[in-house]
């Protein structure tokens, strides 16, 4: 940074963060969060020089890194749920007894999703006693009625 006094009370300053003419400085700090931008007046050499340090030392500091934020819940969307959970439990049940016969019993809810529509839609990741998979889409209506939507075998 090169500071450069001139004949009068006039002072330049070279930086790239900032500029100070004859009687008016303009900064602007830009980073990955925030643009702002500040000027005032001065017509003192010793408050030019305070302003150009005070201004290099917060150009100097990094912004602090910014920490994800989860991703909210999406209406309609797919949240996860709990696969040992009372509701999961029920209609995974319905799902193994709409599958074709043969398989055995359910043995583990491997994942489990919901959905809010017109009821719940439970998407489901199940193992059964023989140790095939299957991944199962299970409607709750708003009747408490259930309806297999979906049910593929995994390979």
């Amino acid at each position: 940074m090169a500071i450069s006094p001139f004949e009068s009370e006039e002072i330049a300053f070279e930086h790239p963060c900032f500029l100070v003419e004859s009687d008016m400085m303009h900064r602007t700090i830009s980073g990955n969060c925030y643009d702002r931008r500040a000027s005032c007046k001065t017509r003192n050499r010793l408050i030019s020089v305070f302003a150009l340090a005070l201004c290099a030392g917060l150009a100097a500091c990094a912004p602090k890194a910014v920490e994800p934020v989860p991703m909210p819940v999406i209406a309609g969307g797919w949240s996860a749920a709990d696969p040992a959970g009372e509701w999961v439990q029920a209609a995974a049940r319905y799902a193994v007894s709409q599958l074709p016969a043969g398989h055995g019993a359910l043995a583990e809810v491997m994942s489990a999703q919901t959905q809010v529509v017109a009821g719940t839609n439970w998407r489901m990741a199940l193992r059964m006693a023989d140790g095939t998979r299957w991944n199962v889409v299970v409607w709750h209506r708003l009747d408490g009625t259930y309806a297999l939507t979906d049910a593929q075998q995994v390979p």
